[in-house]
């Protein structure tokens, strides 16, 4: 887990518990959600870059319309 999504699931629980109204579960939720959206695209860049920088790997096939 990176820092920025450990700080963002340290404040989600914190505000839970502060106040464990449905309005903050849900903001809870979203953030974690979120986070893991984040981690994705993350781990998705670092192996698109590890890929470019590969000498030896075909090009990624084109998307059509």
């Amino acid at each position: 887990m990176h820092w920025w999504s450990q700080q963002a699931c340290d404040a989600a629980a914190e505000a839970q518990a502060a106040d464990p109204s449905p309005r903050n579960l849900m903001a809870a939720a979203q953030v974690q959600a979120l986070v893991s959206l984040a981690e994705a695209l993350h781990r998705i860049a670092a192996t698109m870059e590890e890929r470019d920088e590969s000498d030896n790997a075909p090009p990624l096939p084109a998307r059509s319309k």
